[in-house]
């Protein structure tokens, strides 16, 4: 029985169920299949009860990609989880209330006992019915003292309702009696909670819950991984679907990704037998005893630039293409060497100048303020661009969606506010020259226009500024260090070009032969070269010691595999992996065994060939 029939089998019977379908396998396909069958065989029935099919997705193009594919059928509302949480909440306004006093006391608590500045408002349980309505529209913002809730405040403040709440949970499962959730993985723990726990435990026979993913393309920290506990037990209340087809990827490759995952083998659909190697440094130096291991990583530094230089001047010469429009990808965790040859290492220099997380947090995950001003950032529990930057809004000038450029600066700005039709003339004028001249004028510039016109008012960028240019007479040194360090880079940061940061931009959209955005699970490339070095974020990778099984950090050790098995199953072709760092022998025995004995080749003979 294929996996489409399981799902079909378990529609009828009511039972719940996760398909764990692996790369390449047609995951969106079987999601597709499902929604279809619900509409032509349960569709009168949910008419005529005024009832809908949930879908739950994490981006807009995923999301248009499905009301696209189901042709726009008006019984099937596909939601992000915030969507569809805040429908199943927002009307039990008394409930929230109470809710939402509790959850700013929990907050307000762990911040004190932590010793933070916060946000929350003492005593707020007792000035309850001043909120006027509790309220959530999208925005980046919190006040609870007004009813205005985060983003991220949604899904807890939901869990809690749907938690001491059972009736609110039933009026839910009466009126959505089937959901769909895609890409479960990275789907946050609190959402799975709420809806496993107390939506379909107190719903049972009511409502059913099919979840589509795959436990190894889990890679944000926030997702709930696999739901293993879920269906194995003997209190399963989801049955396992595997979907194991692979229509992606070469004989080669699928055999690969077979070697080192246990729970599905995959059947390659594809005849192109492909190609894989793994490239290794033989010869790799060994520290020196007295020697300290930066001064030793460094010493390396250029032979390994020379080495990857090498390897792509190699690989072109057997007709790979590496420019950015082409088939052909980069995958690498971002690094100074990424950095400078796509055309941001200033911005990559300034953020390292405190340490190596500082740079993977606050800039290439996009999460400092300065940074979120231009180019937003991902939503970490949906996995979902939040475009909130100018470039965003640029993007949306520049192709001509400006409907949707002036939502945009109706919700970020305060230009217009008091909305004449003047003013419009005003933006087109505005906007027309900062896309043409920005990338030959300074960041602080730039900054200091789009400021004065209004048509961004970062709240969160306006309390960092004041932050820094604060009194620090009676601070204490630690919070005086970190006020200091904050704006040095500051300075630092405004006196970089602006074409820095459209470099960077182009790199977090996956507009360069460089890509990083390693969990963007349908990407495929004909022939892929994945770079792996060790001395790169250790303390969140460690790729000789995932290979050896011997990392005694259990998160890393999974992250490692994840991140591993998402790089080499973007590849169609060929896929070729360059480790730049040293392995130790196990290591590489355990790496023979996956990749072969023949395609195991030291670096120095591979630019030979």
């Amino acid at each position: 029985m294929g996996a489409i029939e399981e799902i079909i089998t378990c529609i009828e019977e009511k039972q719940s169920y996760v398909v764990e379908a692996g790369a390449g396998s047609g995951k969106t396909y079987a999601l597709i299949q499902t929604l279809r069958h619900l509409i032509e065989n349960q569709g009168e029935k949910l008419t005529n009860k005024k009832q809908k099919i949930i879908c739950i997705t994490y981006t807009n193009v995923a999301k248009n990609e499905i009301i696209k594919r189901i042709e726009y059928n008006e019984l099937v509302n596909v939601f992000t989880i915030h969507e569809f949480l805040w429908q199943c909440i927002k009307q039990f306004q008394k409930q929230l209330k109470i809710q939402l006093c509790q959850l700013n006391e929990i907050r307000l608590g762990k911040d004190i006992l932590k010793g933070k500045d916060t946000n929350y408002i003492p005593n707020l349980k007792e000035r309850a019915d001043t909120i006027n309505s509790v309220f959530y529209n999208d925005s980046s913002f919190r006040d609870f003292e007004r009813g205005e809730l985060h983003h991220d405040d949604v899904i807890e403040l939901s869990k809690m309702i749907f938690e001491n709440y059972s009736l609110i949970s039933s009026i839910a499962a009466q009126k959505y009696p089937f959901i769909l959730v895609d890409e479960y993985q990275d789907t946050s723990t609190e959402t799975i909670i709420l809806l496993n726990d107390y939506l379909l435990k107190n719903n049972k026979g009511k409502i059913l819950l099919g979840y589509y993913g795959d436990s190894h393309q889990k890679i944000y920290d926030s997702g709930i991984g696999d739901l293993e506990s879920y269906y194995q037990g003997n209190i399963a209340s989801l049955q396992l679907i595997k979907k194991e087809e692979n229509f992606r990827s070469s004989k080669a490759v699928v055999k690969l990704l077979n070697n080192f995952r246990s729970n599905i083998q995959q059947i390659p659909q594809r005849e192109n037998q492909g190609a894989i190697k793994f490239i290794y440094w033989k010869n790799h130096p060994e520290k020196g005893k007295k020697e300290k291991v930066k001064e030793f990583e460094d010493s390396i530094k250029p032979a390994k630039n020379n080495f990857y230089d090498k390897v792509l001047e190699r690989l072109e010469q057997k007709g790979w293409n590496f420019n950015p429009k082409s088939k052909d990808k980069i995958l690498v965790l971002a690094n100074s060497r990424i950095a400078e040859r796509a055309g941001f290492s200033g911005l990559y220099t300034i953020f390292s100048r405190r340490n190596s997380l500082t740079v993977k947090d606050n800039l290439l995950d996009r999460n400092h303020v300065l940074i979120k001003l231009f180019c937003g950032y991902v939503d970490k529990k949906t996995s979902q661009e939040r475009k909130i930057g100018l470039e965003h809004l640029l993007d949306f000038w520049t192709s001509k969606n400006h409907n949707e450029a002036i939502r945009f600066i109706r919700k970020n700005g305060t230009f217009l506010n008091d909305f004449k039709h003047y003013k419009k003339k005003e933006i087109s004028t505005f906007l027309d020259d900062l896309a043409i001249n920005r990338e030959n004028s300074k960041i602080k510039d730039v900054l200091s226009s789009v400021l004065e016109m209004e048509i961004l008012f970062p709240k969160n960028y306006y309390e960092f500024v004041e932050r820094i240019n604060q009194d620090l007479s009676g601070l204490d040194q630690r919070k005086i260090d970190r006020i200091e360090k904050d704006k040095s880079l500051y300075n630092s940061f405004l006196e970089l070009p602006y074409r820095e940061i459209l470099n960077f931009w182009k790199h977090t959209q996956d507009e360069t032969v460089f890509s990083t955005k390693h969990g963007t699970k349908g990407d495929e490339y004909r022939n892929v070269l994945t770079v792996i070095d060790d001395t790169e974020w250790k303390s969140e990778f460690n790729f000789n010691n995932f290979f050896n099984n011997t990392d005694d950090n259990e998160e890393r050790m999974l992250k490692t595999r994840n991140l591993f098995y998402v790089e080499c199953s973007r590849a169609k072709d060929q896929l070729v992996v360059l480790m730049l760092s040293n392995i130790d022998d196990y290591a590489l025995r355990v790496v023979k065994t996956w990749f072969g004995e023949e395609n195991l080749i030291d670096i120095e003979n591979f630019i030979k060939e």
